[in-house]
């Protein structure tokens, strides 16, 4: 897709980012390769370990060279192991160590943009607007994560009093942007509920892989592959129960790749219920799921029976269907229409453990032709809705209009 080239300096800022396995990574790869210059402002990695990495300490100050992406990092307080208190203090170190460091880092840059990929916490908007202050640009937050409806749905904060707290902060951070971006058509909708700014939609990118060869499956097991964070708001305690279900089946096997808050949890349902046909394989390269993925016979998504996670597209869904796999999901909302439109694969609702083993078992009996038309229909969806250039040309043009 042709569109005018203009480049333009963009300062992306995340809490997370490379080595960590996040989205963030792609999306700024994406963009330099449109042809825009970016400089990324970020924290110590230290997820999901909870620990600060090999070769960075918590007061790294450090301004890094990773693929020709500038990475200035800020201190950064871990944020330990399911520990609440201690995730709070990472998100709060980063507010505080974004803003007043990213004032010495960038006192004498300039921008066109800043750009805040707000994924959990939408605080990190705080760190945006005083950035933007400095290096005189338009602010734009990229919405990934719905606050407070995102603490509500995982059960993090009940107390009605502080859900209406955020809510009510969250409005304010939303007004501090010269514009908004959601990222699904329901975010959107919701979004402009709560702001006069314009909103515009703009879907996640997939996860860049770098292919390698591949080697075919040794056996004739029928595999269900999924890989990414093990937590509350994926329910995967609801494939667990669906594989129960098929114990007696032959030849069918589940690998979950990846670490997360319910990690012990599943680790604990699998031995108490002696379920052999699931594998917990923990964390592993980047270049190893892509050989997982490939190899699969169908990838696997879900979140939990939540109305306000029914609003998010997990930019996992914009993978599976570029690798163009067929997709075995639970989940209701934007999964659920996606699934269902792009023909993809079969999707049950969420937390729907007996039509989620009928969808398994009927597609490990599907023939060659069916599986064959899923793999070409999620292809197909993919290149129509969700290709690089489709995404950076939304990007071109929304940010062209406000410069």
């Amino acid at each position: 897709m042709k569109h005018k080239k203009q480049k333009l300096k963009i300062l992306f800022i995340c809490q997370n980012f490379w080595p960590e396995n996040f989205r963030s990574t792609d999306v700024v790869k994406n963009l330099i390769s449109d042809g825009n210059y970016v400089e990324v402002l970020t924290s110590n990695p230290n997820y999901p370990e909870g620990k600060i990495y090999k070769g960075y300490s918590w007061f790294n100050l450090k301004t890094e060279k990773k693929n020709n992406i500038i990475i200035h990092r800020v201190p950064t307080i871990p944020r330990g192991k399911n520990n609440y208190f201690l995730i709070f203090l990472n998100y709060l170190s980063f507010i505080l160590f974004g803003t007043f460091f990213g004032f010495f880092k960038m006192i004498n840059k300039k921008f066109d943009i800043v750009l805040v990929f707000a994924s959990s916490p939408i605080f990190q908007v705080i760190v945006g607007y005083f950035m933007k202050i400095i290096v005189r640009a338009k602010l734009v937050t990229w919405v990934q994560d719905l606050w407070p409806e995102n603490l509500q749905a995982l059960n993090i904060v009940r107390n009605k009093f502080l859900l209406r707290y955020i809510g009510s902060l969250t409005k304010f951070l939303y007004n501090l942007n010269t514009i908004l971006i959601g990222q699904s058509e329901s975010y959107v909708k919701v979004l402009k509920k709560r702001t006069k700014n314009q909103i515009y939609y703009v879907p996640n990118y997939s996860e860049i892989f770098h292919p390698s060869e591949i080697k075919k499956k040794k056996n004739k097991n029928f595999v269900l592959v999924y890989a990414g964070n093990l937590g509350k708001a994926q329910k995967l305690l609801t494939l667990l129960k669906a594989a129960k279900k098929l114990k007696h089946k032959k030849n069918f096997f589940i690998k979950l790749f990846g670490f997360g808050s319910e990690y012990q949890i599943l680790k604990s349902y699998i031995l108490k219920n002696n379920i052999n046909n699931v594998k917990l394989c923990g964390k592993v390269s980047k270049t190893q799921i892509y050989k997982e993925y490939m190899i699969a016979d169908a990838l696997f998504l879900s979140l939990s029976k939540n109305k306000h996670l029914n609003y998010t597209i997990p930019a996992k869904l914009q993978t599976y269907l570029s690798l163009g796999k067929p997709i075995i999901a639970s989940s209701n909302g934007e999964i659920k229409k996606i699934i269902r439109e792009s023909k993809s694969g079969l999707c049950s609702a969420s937390e729907d453990v007996t039509k989620l083993a009928i969808n398994i078992n009927k597609m490990m009996h599907s023939n060659k032709s069916v599986i064959n038309k899923y793999s070409n229909n999620s292809k197909k969806y993919y290149y129509e809705n969700y290709r690089s250039e489709l995404i950076n040309f939304k990007f071109n043009k929304i940010f062209n209009k406000i410069i």
